[in-house]
């Protein structure tokens, strides 16, 4: 029998280049009836190759302060200037399509998701360093940035602790696996 996935939030972090943005594309790829990506809110003005809900929901800095008083937007932070967080409300919307929001999110994220939310699993995903590194050259990254992930890359993987479950992303086939034998 199928444990239920109902209501179930799914966090899948880990360091830059280990694969999760690749991970959380496949999952709603070749499930789009069962998961969506939880869209952060945020107050930054849109580029033209974006629209609302890809990659933010857009919104004014009134706006944004507004929802955080009135308890929908639970954890924020301010990046750049900018301010960006988590809205309950578009959870509960993914929740009434009956769909499993995937989250990407560092820890802080991960605690006030678990202390808004009873059924919260999350998922470490890494790679060794040499690995992340080729990758990262692979996508193109500009040598400084390159440089700044992998520094950041030991700072990273030290959260992993924190996390339900870690998964070595050597073969994305075998890791999407792993997650759905999580997930059910």
């Amino acid at each position: 029998m199928e444990k239920t996935t109902a209501n179930r939030i799914v966090v899948i972090e880990g360091p830059s280049g280990a694969g999760k943005d690749t991970i959380i594309k496949t999952l709603m790829q070749r499930y789009p009836e069962r998961f969506s990506k939880l869209v952060s809110v945020a107050t930054r003005a849109m580029r033209p190759h974006e629209s609302e809900g890809n990659p933010y929901h857009f919104v004014t800095n009134e706006e944004f302060d507004r929802m955080v008083e009135n308890g929908d937007i639970f954890e924020h932070t301010v990046r750049h200037g900018e301010k960006r967080g988590m809205s309950e409300r578009y959870i509960l919307e993914l929740f009434n399509a009956n769909k499993i929001p995937l989250k990407d999110c560092d820890i802080v994220g991960v605690r006030a998701l678990k202390s808004r939310f009873k059924n919260v699993t999350t998922i470490f995903i890494t790679a060794d360093k040499n690995e992340i590194k080729r990758r990262l050259i692979g996508r193109g990254d500009q040598p400084a940035d390159i440089e700044r992930r992998l520094q950041d890359y030991d700072k990273c993987v030290l959260d992993a602790k924190y996390y339900d479950y870690v998964i070595n992303n050597v073969d994305l086939e075998k890791t999407i696996d792993q997650i759905m034998q999580i997930i059910l």
